[in-house]
């Protein structure tokens, strides 16, 4: 699996299981705090769990760096497959 089937699978996840608009969420959109977006620490724990389910990757603990956006959590993805 590649870099943008990752992200396409990322994108549809986080707007089918979180409730995210698919027009206001590019893989360049900052996801929580202030965001237009907005997640929260659940939704971070929603992503974790599918992150290790779907590719296992275990995202437990890692920084928040990494779930900027979904180019960062697919970058996080690719390097510790």
């Amino acid at each position: 699996m590649n870099e943008t089937e990752i992200k396409t699978k990322l994108k549809e996840f986080i707007c089918s299981t979180l409730g995210v608009e698919a027009d206001v969420l590019e893989f360049d959109t900052e996801l929580f705090g202030d965001s237009p977006i907005g997640l929260d620490s659940v939704d971070s724990l929603e992503i974790i769990a599918y992150v290790d389910g779907e590719y296992g990757v275990d995202m437990t603990g890692v920084g928040k760096e990494h779930f900027l956006n979904i180019d960062s959590i697919a970058a996080y993805i690719l390097a510790n497959k």
